[in-house]
């Protein structure tokens, strides 16, 4: 494989980056590759280096929020070991899209909200991604329910798949109505249907 130079890995970088925020703010269909390249400095030749098209820049930003998730340096709180770390997890979400006054949803969100049956390998990187977060989230109800600390009755997998859903939801209607406030009530009566299963 090619080495890349020093200064190919900034280019390569600040046109993820740039990507990444277009994205975000504006939707993926909304965003043209001529917009990235003029934001980012990159020339078209440059970006046509590193990414094959635009579904490759795609796949480049969705392996870069599942990279910092592994790492544990992103904004989400996704080590979950104890409720307070679950309460962690639903507001730092909200604490996220507050950042930009309730204007944006979820990133990777938004980029599965854009999906056709097209884009079978976009989707793939999506679900990856909440396959992470769920194992996340699943593996936390487990161990409580192996520890007899959560009602027996209870299903990890599927209460990780309703604090998925959950997220998501919140984070779309806080963007629909501009006000964060409809989010922290969805995650408030979650947290409190989520700890009803604990004994």
């Amino acid at each position: 494989m090619k080495e890349i130079s020093e200064k190919g890995i900034k280019t390569k970088a600040k046109i993820v980056e740039t990507a990444r925020e277009l994205f975000h703010k504006n939707g993926v269909k909304a965003t043209s590759v001529d917009e990235i390249l003029k934001i980012s400095g990159a020339g078209k030749s440059q970006f046509y280096h590193y990414f094959k098209n635009k579904d490759d820049i795609v796949h480049a930003v969705l392996q870069f929020y599942l990279e910092i998730f592994k790492q544990g340096t992103g904004s989400v709180k996704l080590q979950i070991n104890s409720w307070d770390d679950l309460e962690e997890f639903f507001y730092s979400h909200i604490r996220g899209i507050e950042m930009f006054n309730s204007e944006r949803s979820c990133p990777i969100g938004s980029i599965g909200n854009e999906l056709s049956s097209e884009n079978e390998l976009i989707r793939q990187d999506v679900n990856l991604i909440f396959e992470y977060v769920r194992n996340n989230l699943s593996n936390f109800f487990a161990d409580l329910k192996a520890e007899g600390k959560l009602n027996k009755t209870a299903d990890p997998e599927s209460l990780a798949d309703f604090g998925i859903s959950t997220v998501q939801g919140a984070l779309l209607l806080a963007k629909v109505r501009k006000d964060s406030k409809a989010a922290e009530n969805t995650v408030d009566h979650a947290l409190k249907y989520l700890k009803s299963f604990s004994k």
